[in-house]
């Protein structure tokens, strides 16, 4: 069942728990920048040549990942 819409409420970072679990998440995904990743098809990991890659559009430098790319054979598999 579909839960209806709720809007949450904002987050307080003048609380010291909210400021470092914001800091802590920001670290985290700051991790998997630049990775690359496979195809995951039939419960099996697939990596390519060609690739996918990602770029932060406020950072043109930055890339975001790599992600493998499919070919129609790789589709049929899906």
């Amino acid at each position: 069942m579909v839960q209806p819409y709720k809007h949450e409420p904002f987050t307080n970072f003048k609380e010291d728990d909210n400021r470092e679990a914001y800091l802590k998440g920001l670290q985290t995904v700051e991790s998997y920048l630049g990775q690359d990743y496979d195809l995951l098809i039939d419960g099996e990991r697939v990596s390519t040549e060609d690739k996918i890659v990602s770029i932060n559009p406020s950072n043109k430098e930055e890339v975001v990942g790599r992600v493998s790319k499919a070919n129609r054979e790789h589709a049929e598999k899906a």
